[in-house]
């Protein structure tokens, strides 16, 4: 394991010895000697067969053994180093610069701007507006509708479901667990350790290097391998695949379906009704709508299509209007807005603040006390170690405050305010309206009218009709295709190469290197050390405890119970209702009303002001 950094130290302590030298010559130093030159670098290149090898991977099988581990105890015995310190004293002088502090006057002159204050008074007018008053009254009509209330009394029967309740008594047995507490007192032993120092002096040599530098010049020879180039030619053969293409026709048969078109004829039968038209005239009576109604005729020319006719004659209604004026009563309303005045209660919400005195508990702290610490000892370090003691927490309640706020007492009181508000009254009266409506009356007249019969007649049409189908032919048709084959041909190129081989020259360089030599020199210095080791100190504490046991009691309370059930009574009784009818009232109020007005008034007034010069 040591030989394998062996030759990578060795490489780099060689590089970095001919690191100047290499830089120096760019690189030119670092060929080989003449010894390295061999009779294959100067001669033609040979071609030369190479080995290679193919892995092979085969399967084998192995043991492997995998460790087993078990824990073992030995003793071992060892020795520890107990540090002790003594106090030593070594006289160490040094300089202090102390500062010296001397006062001297300076005269240093300066300007200080001092204000001058001067107490004005000016005079200012203005103008204020004096608020007046004036008092006046306005007589304001308004009707009450006064309430006549009529008492009445109606009987009403019903049926009252009165409550029977009957009491009774059960023994309920209950168990009662009552704690008992007891005070009792441990004795618990804790020992302190009380830490004791000593000093002592230790004389600690040491030794320092001075370095010395010393300069050296070695001759270092290399040699430098000149590059030469040599041309020479290589025939190389190589074949080429020439592709030759030939023609080939080869016999294809096929079938084609020829459609053959045969005609044929179909007598098709139809019925034809032949029309015969002629004229005729109508007298029609229709009725124009003006004062007077007066009917007239009018010659109406139509056509009329008929095989076989046959005249008629029938009675036609007509419908006529007529205009007739009549009269109806309408109701129409109009809306007059008349003053009332309402009375409604308004809650007001008042109250008064008043002391009261609040008591507020105070919080609860959890407060932690620690137990005594005591001494451990480890057998594995021989050494004794300070264990503090647990963290004990308990609920402490602290006292509490009273505080005094002012706490607001509402209260309210109901006040009647009347209001004037402006309701639009209707006010109905009937109306006489014409208008004119269209009466419509029906009149006969008798009107010529002909039927037309329809006469069929038989005929026979021939339609030429076409049939489709095909008829199999077999044919024969010649389908040229091409073959092609590649035919090897052998030949040979010429490549230029070259061949580059080295001349080596030796050359010398001188090389200028610096040696540092350590030159030890030995000291001693004094060094005050501390030893602590501790004391152990056995002490006592009372920590008092309480315990707690529940003791069963066993009691019986009783309990009333009732057992409620309802019995059905029949009873009438008399319910007074009362009636309300308004009876309208005419009354005139006068309201005290006020305009205000200001009055303008001079005044002057003094300013007083300060300036500062």
């Amino acid at each position: 394991m040591r030989w394998k950094w062996v030759g990578p130290l060795a490489l780099f302590a060689g590089l970095g010895a001919g690191a100047d030298a290499r830089a120096a010559f760019c690189g030119v130093c670092s060929y080989s000697g003449p010894t390295v030159v061999s009779a294959d670098q100067c001669a033609m290149p040979a071609v030369r067969h190479r080995v290679r090898y193919q892995s092979v991977v085969e399967t084998h099988t192995q043991v492997s053994y995998r460790p087993v581990y078990q824990t073992v105890m030995e003793q071992q015995t060892c020795t520890v180093m107990k540090p002790v310190y003594e106090q030593q004293l070594r006289e160490h002088r040094y300089t202090v610069n102390r500062p010296v502090t001397e006062q001297y006057d300076v005269q240093q002159p300066y300007t200080v701007m001092r204000p001058v204050y001067e107490q004005h008074v000016r005079q200012e007018c203005y103008t204020t507006r004096r608020p007046m008053v004036q008092e006046y009254q306005v007589a304001i009509p308004y009707t009450t509708r006064k309430p006549v209330y009529e008492q009445h009394v109606r009987e009403v029967p019903y049926t009252v479901n009165r409550p029977v309740v009957q009491e009774y008594q059960v023994a309920i047995p209950y168990t009662v667990n009552r704690p008992v507490y007891e005070q009792h007192v441990r004795q618990e032993c804790y020992t302190v350790p009380r830490q004791v120092v000593q000093e002592y002096q230790v004389s600690i040599p040491y030794c320092t290097y001075k370095p010395v530098y010393e300069q050296h010049v070695r001759e270092q020879r290399y040699t430098v391998r000149k590059p030469m180039v040599q041309e020479y030619q290589v025939a190389i053969p190589y074949t080429v695949c020439k592709p030759v293409y030939e023609q080939h026709v080869r016999e294809q048969r096929y079938t084609v379906n020829r459609p053959v078109v045969q005609e044929y004829q179909v007598a098709i039968p139809y019925t034809v009704c032949k029309p015969v038209y002629e004229q005729h005239v109508r007298n029609e009576r229709y009725v124009t709508h003006r004062n007077v109604v007066e009917p007239y005729q009018v010659a109406v020319p139509y056509t009329v299509c008929r095989t076989i006719q046959e005249q008629r004659v029938r009675r036609v209604p007509v419908t006529c209007s007529r205009q007739v004026t009549d009269y109806r009563t309408e109701c129409r309303t109009e809306y007059r807005m008349e003053p009332v005045v309402t009375q409604h209660v308004v809650k007001v919400c008042g109250g008064s603040w008043q002391d009261v005195r609040e008591y507020q508990p105070g919080p609860v702290v959890t407060k932690s006390c620690r137990l005594a610490s005591r001494w451990k000892f480890d057998p594995c370090t021989c050494c004794a170690s300070l264990c503090p003691g647990n963290v004990v927490s308990e609920q402490v309640q602290c006292p509490g405050t009273y505080t005094c706020r002012k706490v607001w007492v509402p209260c309210e009181e109901y006040k009647t305010v009347q209001t004037c508000s402006q309701v639009c009254k209707p006010y109905t009266h009937a109306v006489q309206v014409p208008y004119c409506r269209t009466e419509c009356y029906t009149t006969y007249r008798d009107e010529c009218y002909t039927t037309c019969r329809q006469v069929a007649e038989q005929c026979v049409r021939y339609e030429t009709r076409q049939r489709c189908y095909s008829v199999p032919e077999e044919h024969v048709r010649q389908v040229p295709y091409t073959t092609c084959k590649m035919v090897a041909e052998q030949h040979c190129r010429y490549e230029t190469r070259r061949h580059c081989y080295n001349v080596p020259e030796e050359k010398v360089c001188h090389q200028t290197y610096t040696t540092c030599k350590m030159v030890p020199e030995q000291h001693c210095r004094y060094e005050t050390r501390r030893h602590c080791y501790t004391v152990c100190e056995e002490k006592v504490c009372y920590v008092p405890y309480t315990t707690c046991r529940t003791v069963r009691e066993n009691h019986v309370r009783c309990e009333t119970r009732r057992n409620c059930y309802t019995v059905h009574d029949k009873c009438v009784r008399n319910v007074p209702y009362t009636t309300c009818r308004m009876i309208p009232e005419q009354h005139c109020r006068y309201e005290t009303r006020k305009r205000c007005y200001t009055v303008a008034e001079q005044h002057v007034r003094r300013v007083p002001y300060t300036t500062c010069r």
